[in-house]
């Protein structure tokens, strides 16, 4: 067993995953400041201050004890919630649906959640039942957050996908977790 199994990434379930997952907070809705979660270390690293004038629109989050074959990373996931989380926060998420990214020709799709917890959100079921602005601004700032660094085009958003292809994606991202990490 790899020295990294001791890190939170590898022992916090999904065990009401794909429809309720368990998330990590890695940024805060309204900040500038990019941190990652370092699974090997389980300790939250700063990848990067944005370079442009640009905050996040929502809470960040990584997915434990899952992995994109796609870009050699954990899953992620947007978090709507009322507040703002601080990073490093255990937060659950009700899954809604998903964004198709691609980043740096990599596809990076993003799981769309509403914090469980969240009164605010407990009648969003479905993409449908979010406003169109939260939509919108979540899409608007991944189409932009990396121009002032890396240049137009680097991102690239494509549509809002339903629960059956979300669904599907969390459980692939759980079955490549076991082949990476447990089935070795």
């Amino acid at each position: 067993m790899d020295n990294d199994r001791h890190s939170h990434f590898h022992i916090i379930p999904q065990d009401k995953a794909p429809e309720l997952l368990n998330l990590i907070v890695e940024i805060e809705k309204g900040t500038m400041i990019k941190y990652e979660y370092n699974h090997k270390y389980g300790i939250l690293e700063l990848d990067r201050i944005l370079y442009g004038p640009t905050q996040y629109p929502v809470n960040y989050c990584n997915v434990p004890c899952t992995w994109n074959q796609d870009d050699n990373d954990p899953l992620d996931a947007i978090l709507y919630c009322s507040g703002n989380l601080v990073p490093g926060t255990l937060a659950s998420g009700r899954v809604v649906g998903m964004m198709e990214m691609i980043d740096n020709g990599e596809k990076d799709h993003k799981i769309l959640c509403v914090a469980d917890k969240d009164p605010r959100y407990g009648h969003i079921k479905t993409l449908e039942d979010l406003t169109p602005y939260e939509l919108k601004d979540v899409k608007t700032f991944m189409e932009i957050y990396k121009i002032p660094q890396t240049g137009p085009k680097t991102v690239q958003v494509g549509d809002f996908l339903g629960l059956k292809e979300a669904y599907r994606f969390i459980e692939n991202g759980i079955e490549y977790y076991k082949e990476k990490f447990i089935n070795k």
